[in-house]
């Protein structure tokens, strides 16, 4: 199969729910998703303003010989914005649950031996512990259903420094975006069969805020000697953001109103979340 033609499987009807909480099909399938992230990993798209943004923050943490794990990787896109802004000689490992990622990954990055992708869930990563001295993990938390074994994991595994990103608030919120076919091509649920007779969802993901208490409360738990920093996220350029927004065509892609960054009619105070560890 060419890397830039995705042949549609079956598509689902309801969302796959796995024992975490965690919806499956979002991406399982989502062949436009997969050639958008192939296309930021190769170049042949601009790189991602938030990517550019932890490359920065992670410049002057990464030495030569330093290991970096990238959670929820996609196609290996942000390992582009990395390699570029730190000129040093460091490994690489991306994981991600999703096959349809980790098969385009794997050819837009052949031919760097510094590179390995992997597949894993954030609930159970397949790494020892400690393996780690850097790891990221962007866009994934405002997905899942319940935070506190990923960021177990994520500790277990890191043994320098953490980069979270995702969408903070002073206080938490549950939400679910619903999807219907007529503007989200993943499903066959129409508009009218959006909820069950029980008033669920039918095919959904989570679009959660989390409150900065309960994240740092929830790490401090887990490790009491943790450092946690929070960042807003205003490293962005307004104009390319719109930019890339209109070029990709995708349902929901963010978009810029006054400083605060939009997913549909949700607005997303996107931070970083800094956990210093130092084991």
């Amino acid at each position: 199969m060419g890397v830039n033609k995705f042949n549609m499987k079956k598509i689902l009807k309801r969302s796959k729910i796995d024992k975490h909480g965690l919806c499956l099909n979002e991406y399982e399938n989502n062949f436009n998703n997969a050639k958008v992230y192939f296309d930021r990993a190769t170049g042949k798209s601009p790189e991602m303003e938030v990517s550019k943004a932890i490359a920065n923050i992670l410049k002057p943490k990464i030495k030569n010989g330093s290991r970096l794990l990238d959670v929820g990787c996609a196609c290996g896109h942000y390992y582009r914005s990395i390699k570029k802004k730190v000129k040093k000689d460091f490994f690489y490992t991306g994981t991600d649950p999703y096959e349809i990622f980790l098969e385009k990954a794997k050819i837009a990055w052949k031919n760097d031996a510094n590179v390995n992708f992997l597949k894993g869930n954030i609930y159970k990563l397949p790494f020892k512990k400690n393996q780690f001295d850097l790891t990221i993990c962007s866009n994934v938390f405002i997905h899942l259903n319940k935070i506190k074994k990923p960021l177990q994991e994520l500790l277990r595994v890191t043994k320098g420094t953490i980069i979270i990103r995702t969408v903070v608030y002073d206080v938490s919120y549950k939400v679910q975006l619903v999807y219907n076919n007529k503007w989200w091509k993943n499903t066959d649920v129409k508009p009218k069969d959006e909820f069950d007779k029980k008033g669920n969802p039918r095919a959904f993901s989570y679009f959660n805020i989390l409150s900065k208490d309960f994240l740092e409360g929830t790490i401090k738990d887990i490790n009491k000697k943790a450092k946690v920093t929070f960042v807003k996220d205003n490293f962005f350029s307004k104009k390319k953001i719109s930019s890339s927004s209109k070029k990709e065509r995708r349902p929901l892609a963010t978009r810029i109103i006054g400083d605060e960054q939009f997913s549909g009619c949700l607005m997303q105070p996107h931070y970083f979340v800094i956990i210093d560890l130092n084991k």
